[in-house]
Formats: C-alpha cells, sequence, structure tokens
C-alpha cells in the first residue's frame, strides 16, 4: 500500500513538474524580465519590468539599483514597427521611440509574417525562421520555453522570440552586428 501511494506520488510529481515547464509563458503588465546583456567585452545586468501593455510598451529598465528610465515603444511601433532601437538609454528619463521602432520585442506585424512567411524584414536585415528540433529547446532558468529561432540573410545576426503573438519578446539576441547581445535569465 505505502509502495502505491509513494509511486503515485512520484507519478504526479513527473507529471506537474513536466505540464509546469510546457505551460506558455504570458508578459502582461508587472512581469519583470532579468537580461544579461553582453558590450563590447563588458556583462552587465539589467532588470525591466512591464509596466503598459496595452496599446504602447512601456518598459522600466534598471541598472543594479543605480540608474533607471523607460522605453516607450509607440501603438504603431508595437503593432507595425520593422526596425530595433539600441539607443543607449537615458537614465531618469522616458526614451520615446519613434513609430517604426520596438525595443526588446518585435511588431506584431513582424511575428504574423514570420509565423506566415517563415521569415521577415527588420532594420533591413531578413530573418528566417530555423528548424531547431535537432537543438537542446531554450532554457529560461530551468524552465523550458517556446521560442520562435531566427537568423539574418544579410547580416549574420540571431534572434530568438518567444512564440507569443501577444508580446513577440526578444528573449536572445547573438552575432549582433553592433555589438549589442543579450540572452533573458528570468521572467517573472
Amino acid at each position: 500500500m505505502i509502495r502505491k501511494i509513494t509511486y503515485l506520488l512520484m507519478l504526479s510529481l513527473m507529471f506537474s513538474s513536466a505540464f509546469a515547464q510546457q505551460n506558455p509563458v504570458a508578459i502582461k503588465q508587472g512581469t519583470q524580465l532579468d537580461y544579461k546583456f553582453f558590450l563590447y567585452g563588458q556583462t552587465v545586468g539589467i532588470g525591466m519590468t512591464v509596466r503598459s501593455v496595452t496599446d504602447s510598451v512601456l518598459l522600466d529598465w534598471n541598472l543594479r539599483g543605480m540608474a533607471f528610465g523607460s522605453y516607450l515603444v509607440s501603438k504603431e511601433g508595437f503593432e507595425n514597427g520593422n526596425k530595433l532601437n539600441f539607443i543607449q538609454p537615458t537614465p531618469s528619463a522616458v526614451l520615446r521611440l519613434a513609430p517604426d521602432e520596438t525595443f526588446a520585442v518585435i511588431s506584431k506585424a513582424a511575428f504574423r509574417l514570420l509565423k506566415k512567411d517563415k521569415k521577415f524584414v527588420y532594420n533591413n536585415t531578413t530573418y528566417v525562421l530555423q528548424d531547431d528540433k535537432k537543438l537542446p529547446p531554450f532554457k529560461v532558468g530551468d524552465h523550458e520555453t517556446d521560442v520562435l529561432h531566427v537568423t539574418g540573410v544579410e547580416e549574420h545576426g540571431e534572434l530568438w522570440i518567444l512564440n507569443d503573438p501577444d508580446f513577440p519578446l526578444i528573449c536572445q539576441m547573438k552575432n549582433n552586428p553592433v555589438g549589442i547581445n543579450f540572452t533573458i535569465v528570468a521572467i517573472r
């Protein structure tokens, strides 16, 4: 009897942990994002909090509690943007991006193109969806995360984008031609 209970308990724990790892990540107001940025030979941890996702996107950033500010992606940018903004954040200010720019996300239109055509264009670079079935799953912390991996054609950059049409968060960037690479380490 004790063996059966132990066995059932173990099965229950295995299924619940497998289910928890497969739950999709939902970015909403209040979600905290922890990134590691790799720029010009340095590693910098930057925390971000999603303050608004209704029409526009407001992201508050925090650098080790010493500096903070915000990025504002306009409604137009979030819907139809085709450029990533890499401008250095301005402490204690809200950086309002141009109507064709995004930060930390790709636009919803670009995401729709990626799902439909397996490619999209951003910053004059065509990004093509990769088949990563043979590679280890993308993880944020210990949790497998459903991402779409794209590589650039004209440039050799790579992006891992959260598979979420409502908030296509860029989880990782590698081989960025401007030298700014990053990866997400936590979503809370």
